[in-house]
């Protein structure tokens, strides 16, 4: 793949390939580089969450959101309104 992503991202680079799957989850912005770079499609955890919501498999995304913002991985406020104002939540 490329240099630049670490040993998981570069093995689940090469299954995506392996069984021609349609996206690759991936919240790493350098990840999702490389990906690019490579030709591979990407969807992250607030996207995934957005079509879920989307599809009627989950009702209230504004909890999921609150909860992975609380966790330690970053995600900006602006983003996280973004989300919600896609899923047409009111703010």
């Amino acid at each position: 793949m490329d240099a630049f992503a670490d040993a998981g991202e570069t093995e689940a680079m090469l299954l995506y390939k392996e069984v021609s799957a349609d996206y690759l989850l991936i919240d790493d912005k350098r990840g999702r580089k490389v990906a690019k770079i490579n030709q591979i499609k990407t969807i992250g955890s607030l996207g995934v969450l957005l079509q879920a919501k989307r599809a009627g498999h989950i009702q209230l995304i504004a909890p999921l959101l609150k909860l992975i913002a609380s966790s330690p991985v970053y995600i900006s406020e602006s983003l996280i309104n973004t989300v919600l104002e896609l899923a047409g939540v009111s703010q």
